[in-house]
């Protein structure tokens, strides 16, 4: 809601009418356009496109756009609106809208709308053409784009038609696609568990505390309930603990990758712009306290002290130690196998030297066809241009998205691309239950395999039904590899307590899934419960179990709770 009534506001500005043009006319939004993380799967997307419906119809009852009392949810009740209600487009995803960006602008600025020589002049000499396809006329680009809750990877294939000079199209194929809830976020709690934690720890031992880890535990750690310090325990996370960690990623991001002896020395409170709120700092202070020996001197917690090698970090980085290593090893080596000639790398993380330094290890392409897409020069069209480069190469989803848009339209002079073939499909092909302590998927507990969400009428085998002994989390992999990492996307839970006592005697409970929406001339939309029965064959009551989407559950903590919004940062 905010960010519509922000554009409106922006759009309709006084200073955005005189820059652009007929001043009196008021302004309208025709389309508002959504990138999605590669591998979001098809139920998320779903609640996503209503949630962003539900924001439509807010803002524009609250202007008075729309009545009040009338219904919002089909485009015939849209109608009504006094303001015409913008069309949604959700079917580009982050990473292929990088490579837009970097296409348009290598065709149009650096080979002056040549794109027969540009594909020529990239194309890797080492690759063989597919059959019937001329050398020199197609290009495959990947690109890797870290986030902060995503680490998103597309394949794609652009084959240039009969065309020539600047009357020729280009036509993507999408490969492969993926994606792993594992990004910056995971990288700034490395950094938190890594280098902060451990600075305090030193420092309350040094101070007279006997057992600092049983302080940082009960302060910091995941206390599996809701209780009275769990939201300052959030408030301190934070406050102070990611502040600190963003000063350290800040400081790595600009350190000299020349220097050997690159690190950070300082104190917390050197680090922190803004000091906590007083009730964080009374949280922290009084437990503190409590646990030093009487007479101690005051522990201050601004003065610990923080010292910190960078060459330490990215040595940790590449001996498979943080945990965004595991999806870089993953999407290198799927790209390393399409032979892909030319890699984007984007994503505000990826501009620390450690990512871009196991990004050079794995060497998925030659480094000389690495494009790193925040020095990537750009010229006077790129709206969020700095100095002539991207600076923030989150950016790019934006612009390329624009691009899609007026690729459709035929509003590229010089740039003709085939934008409505770049769709996004499910990555869900093997649906199991994941192991409890990583986001693994073994052969062994695999349900479903080659699941085709994307097929109209598409079914489950009806046959097939699984025993359960507790409560589990369901999650999905798209290769048949057991090494390729899984994301969570259900939690099947037992709320009976009759149900419960049973299973946990001797009791084994057999459930089995169907699709929900599948029919003749629609895909199927989620999964659902289609029966359950103990192992005697008595049957199992609908509301005794719970299938619950659950794709943001962090396996290092507890099982519903992101440790951002839990503040657990402290592992035992």
């Amino acid at each position: 809601c905010e960010i519509l009534a922000q554009a409106l506001g922006q759009i309709n500005s006084v200073a955005t009418r005189l820059r652009l043009g007929f001043p009196a006319s008021p302004r309208q939004l025709r389309t508002l356009i959504l990138t999605l993380p590669s591998a979001m799967p098809k139920q998320e997307r779903e609640i996503f496109r209503q949630r962003m419906f539900e924001a439509l119809a807010l803002v524009w009852k609250a202007m008075g756009w729309h009545p009040q009392d009338e219904d919002f949810t089909t485009p015939k009740q849209r109608e009504k609106s006094v303001v015409p209600v913008p069309e949604i487009q959700m079917e580009w995803d982050e990473a292929s809208c990088g490579q837009l960006v970097w296409l348009y602008n290598e065709a149009i600025s650096h080979y002056a709308g040549r794109t027969e020589s540009f594909f020529n002049a990239l194309a890797r000499p080492d690759r063989q053409p597919e059959p019937g396809v001329v050398p020199g006329r197609a290009l495959r680009v990947a690109s890797i784009d870290i986030g902060g809750g995503t680490t998103d990877m597309a394949i794609v294939h652009y084959q240039l038609d009969d065309g020539v000079g600047a009357n020729v199209k280009i036509t993507p194929h999408l490969l492969f696609r993926e994606g792993f809830k594992v990004a910056g976020d995971d990288l700034l709690l490395d950094i938190i568990q890594r280098c902060v934690l451990p600075s305090l720890q030193t420092a309350l031992q040094r101070a007279g505390v006997t057992d600092a880890a049983a302080l940082l535990a009960t302060l910091f750690g995941d206390s599996g309930r809701i209780d009275t310090q769990a939201i300052l325990r959030q408030q301190t996370a934070l406050q102070l603990f990611m502040p600190l960690g963003h000063a350290v990623l800040s400081a790595w991001e600009q350190s000299d990758i020349n220097d050997p002896f690159a690190g950070l020395h300082a104190t917390f409170g050197d680090l922190l712009i803004r000091r906590p709120t007083s009730n964080v700092m009374n949280y922290i202070q009084q437990a503190i306290d409590h646990a030093l020996p009487s007479g101690s001197p005051t522990f201050d917690i601004f003065n610990v002290p923080l010292q910190i090698q960078f060459s330490q970090l990215q040595e940790a980085l590449l001996a498979g130690q943080f945990t965004l290593t595991t999806p870089l090893h993953a999407v290198c080596e799927a790209i390393s196998h399409y032979h892909c000639d030319i890699l984007l790398v984007t994503g505000r993380p990826t501009c620390l030297p450690g990512v871009q330094a196991l990004i050079r290890h794995l060497q998925p392409v030659p480094v000389n066809r690495i494009v790193w897409m925040d020095k990537y020069q750009v010229h006077e069209w790129y709206p969020f241009s700095q100095q002539g480069r991207i600076g923030n190469p989150k950016s790019t989803a934006a612009v390329g998205a624009m691009l899609c848009s007026l690729a459709l339209d035929l509003r590229l002079p010089r740039f003709n691309f085939k934008a409505a073939d770049i769709g996004a499909y499910s990555t869900v092909r093997y649906l199991g239950v994941l192991d409890n302590t990583v986001n693994t998927l073994r052969d062994e507990n695999i349900w479903y395999h080659e699941i085709d969400l994307d097929k109209p009428g598409a079914t489950l085998d009806a046959r097939l039904h699984f025993p359960l002994r507790g409560n589990v989390t369901l999650g999905f992999r798209q290769l048949a590899n057991s090494r390729w990492p899984a994301t969570p996307l259900y939690c099947l839970s037992i709320n009976s307590a009759e149900l419960a006592k049973t299973i946990a005697g001797d009791g084994v409970l057999n459930v089995r899934l169907k699709l929900r929406g599948s029919s003749k001339d629609s895909a199927p939309e989620s999964f659902i419960l289609s029966d359950a029965w103990l192992q005697d064959g008595t049957p199992v009551a609908a509301d005794a179990l719970t299938l619950k989407l659950n794709t943001l559950a962090d396996r290092r903590h507890s099982g519903s709770h992101y440790w951002i919004d839990s503040g657990s940062v402290y592992l035992k």
